[in-house]
């Protein structure tokens, strides 16, 4: 999907900002382009999975309503984390592959990313009012492939600043594809004049993000946010604390691997 190097800086939409070849290599323009892919992606997915996870929320606010506080908000910080890693997992597949390689139903956006969320979108309802066999769920006889389709159509249009994605020759990853170029030609030309190197045009991407999602998401999306991943308003805090938990265990586990060690050697 992406563009060689050599290709990327002698591409039109590009040379003619010659001062940016002379202060960032072929490699570093590799890194930088890597960076803003990665932030391009992570951000569509977070739109995504905001605007999904409030319509999981909206959909199943009946079923919410019958749970206790603890048990609702513990219920939908979990949404919020399948959610998150639902989007991530499917624009992964969706980026890592050619624009033609995944399945084109009938509308504009690919069907792996639409039948995840879907089958995503029946589980978590399900979920809610509790059933064992979420695949026997139906809300109110409505079809909830269009509320996904909506849902995921209106985050797309809002990130991408664009009106209509039914418009002919529509492609997500082309579209993508133009920001990424858009953003890259923009920070290439912003660094460059100030000759600064490819760590501070990393740094900016980064920056940049977290005010992002501060502004879009709130403090506790930001506070718990860590770059390159997809998040929601609820944030990702307790997987962060679960993979927390994770490393201090083995940290524990070495340190006392460690001192049976040396125990072995000082007190035989």
């Amino acid at each position: 999907m992406e563009l060689f190097a050599m290709e990327r800086l002698h591409d039109p939409a590009t040379v003619s900002y010659g001062p940016a070849e002379h202060v960032y290599s072929l490699h570093d323009i590799d890194v930088i382009t890597q960076k803003i892919t990665d932030d391009e992606w992570t951000g569509l997915g977070t739109v995504i999975a905001e605007t999904m996870f409030e319509t999981i929320l909206d959909v199943g606010d009946d079923g919410l309503r019958q749970r206790g506080w603890v048990e609702r908000m513990s219920l939908t910080n979990r949404i919020a984390e399948e959610v998150s890693s639902a989007v991530e997992t499917s624009l992964y597949k969706i980026r890592s592959q050619p624009s033609n390689a995944f399945v084109q139903g009938p509308h504009a956006l690919p069907e792996e990313l639409l039948t995840s969320l879907h089958t995503l979108l029946r589980h978590e309802l399900g979920t809610i009012i509790g059933l064992d066999d979420d695949l026997s769920f139906d809300y109110n006889g409505r079809d909830l492939s269009v509320i996904v389709l909506s849902s995921v159509s209106e985050a797309i249009e809002s990130y991408c600043g664009i009106t209509n994605i039914n418009a002919p020759f529509f492609n997500l990853s082309t579209e993508m594809e133009h920001r990424i170029r858009d953003r890259r030609r923009e920070l290439l030309v912003k660094h460059s004049k100030g000759y600064e190197d490819v760590n501070n045009v990393k740094e900016d991407i980064e920056k940049s993000r977290e005010v992002w999602v501060r502004e879009v998401l709130g403090n506790r999306a930001a506070r718990n946010y860590e770059f390159g991943e997809v998040t929601t308003k609820a944030g990702n805090e307790h997987s962060h604390e679960k993979e927390k938990r994770v490393r201090q265990g083995r940290q524990f586990k070495i340190l006392n691997a460690l001192f049976q060690d040396l125990d072995g050697v000082l007190m035989p």
